[in-house]
């Protein structure tokens, strides 16, 4: 759960909650910088958007995702995909507005639900097995299957050769199938 909340725990989430209502960003600051960038990079990559507007879609959402916390308008849940869904619709707004327009596979792809059905016992499983997971693991899953991002710009990114990139997601997949019997979570 702590994954799709940003790294927090229900307390972390009150605690960032008391300290926006004093005006104390720092702690705001240090868990949405990690998010920023890898909400960039999903909407350049999903909608093919450039940078630019991608970065001012990510900002606004940062602005309003804000203003929701301070108003107590958001609870603890999934706040990653809400964040990502957010940001979605404020570049779809904004290009929209500007008068560019998108291929209609894009839009519908953009209004499709991102998770993934799981009845209560896989998903209790796999929240088992993602709990043993060391960080590389989780952070090489989560860029690669949230974030969409390819083996190949992980690889790039964090200096390593594509190849072990690979070999890795491999093995960090490996380890949910075979220690908790996740035969249909996961596809590789």
């Amino acid at each position: 759960m702590k994954q799709k909340n940003f790294g927090l725990s229900e307390a972390s989430f009150q605690k960032l909650i008391t300290d926006l209502k004093k005006n104390d960003t720092y702690f705001f600051e240090q868990v949405f910088l990690k998010q920023f960038e890898e909400t960039v990079r999903y909407l350049c990559r999903e909608y093919r958007s450039n940078h630019e507007d991608a970065y001012d879609a990510t900002m606004d959402t940062l602005i309003e995702f804000r203003a929701r916390f301070v108003e107590g308008k958001l609870a603890y849940g999934n706040l990653r995909f809400l964040f990502t869904k957010m940001a979605s619709q404020i570049l779809l707004r904004n290009l929209k507005k500007k008068g560019i327009s998108l291929d209609d596979s894009i839009v519908a792809m953009s209004q499709e639900d991102e998770e993934p059905a799981l009845d209560d016992e896989d998903l209790e499983m796999l929240t088992n097995a993602w709990q043993t997971l060391g960080d590389q693991c989780k952070e090489l899953l989560t860029r690669h299957f949230y974030g969409k991002m390819k083996l190949s710009e992980i690889a790039k990114e964090i200096q390593k050769s594509p190849a072990t990139i690979r070999k890795q997601k491999e093995r960090c997949i490996k380890h949910l199938k075979d220690h908790f019997g996740l035969k249909k979570i996961l596809k590789s």
